[in-house]
């Protein structure tokens, strides 16, 4: 089996901001966790592998409703995001069906084939290396009629909020952060058609408000906790003059509209290993 000692820049970023992107889901117009729970569709008794769990927020959901006959496994790097799995415990403190595992998804899994019911990534797949290396190794793991459910950002996801980094900064996206935004579609999509008997694709739409100055706060953190700001500016003079100057962009348009409005766009994919592989 190859071991992987490192993660990317990337994949650090991710979940270091994973929390405040919690929180301004919040203030959404939809619930994105009832619309994975519903899509994922779980049942009490079934074994469930969460890959990039962060700090467990999916697991708690999936272990009650795979119930006290069920077993949820969440995994993520956590010997190399420090403070991760401690926030995790705390987060799965109650929930006795929860196994957490300190694994690299680019490795394989010591468990045998096919032993769980289903196998999720809740943004997260997309920050990995060697896609095709985990998505063969989640058809391994599933067991006949197993599903494989994948929810990340569409390439057009945010387009409000990074038009108006591009019109700050007058420059384009980074490139890193451009080619995991669009890897949900460019790479993942077909990749999954190729590996897997049956895959649905499910768009999600959802907008987020940032009202008054408890709304514009909550703006200028997401923004200053983004990767899309960590790969513009290093930390310092600049960084602080471009994050009030959005701050200030962010204020005009509350005055003008009342609100600050982003869209999300994500893409659910529910990908299905049949009988008969």
């Amino acid at each position: 089996n190859r071991v992987t000692t490192t993660i990317t820049h990337a994949e650090a970023a991710a979940h270091a901001g994973n929390i405040v992107r919690s929180e301004v889901n919040k203030h959404a117009e939809y619930d994105l966790e009832e619309w994975i729970q519903q899509l994922v569709g779980l049942s009490p008794g079934q074994r469930v592998l969460d890959l990039g769990c962060g700090n467990g927020k999916q697991c708690v959901a999936f272990s009650r409703l795979v119930g006290p006959t069920g077993h949820v496994v969440g995994a993520d790097i956590f010997s190399k995001v420090p403070g991760l799995k401690d926030a995790a415990e705390r987060t799965l403190s109650s929930c006795g069906n929860v196994e957490l595992r300190d694994h690299d998804a680019k490795n394989r899994f010591s468990d045998g084939d096919r032993v769980f019911d289903v196998v999720t990534s809740c943004y997260s797949i997309y920050y990995f290396d060697g896609l095709e290396v985990v998505a063969r190794e989640v058809r391994r793991l599933l067991k006949e009629n197993g599903t494989f459910f994948v929810v990340g950002p569409s390439w057009d996801n945010s387009r409000e909020f990074y038009d108006l980094h591009c019109g700050l900064t007058r420059k384009g996206l980074p490139a890193n952060f451009a080619a995991h935004l669009g890897r949900i579609n460019d790479e993942l999509v077909p990749l999954l058609y190729r590996i897997f008997d049956r895959v649905r694709i499910s768009p999600f739409v959802n907008r987020v408000f940032f009202r008054g100055d408890e709304g514009l706060e909550r703006a200028v953190s997401y923004y200053r906790n983004s990767l899309l700001v960590e790969e513009s500016v290093a930390p310092g003079a600049a960084r602080e003059a471009l994050l009030h100057a959005f701050a200030e962009k962010v204020r005009r348009e509350q005055a003008e509209n009342g609100e600050y409005v982003i869209v999300k766009r994500a893409l659910g994919l529910l990908c299905t290993k049949s009988a008969a592989a």
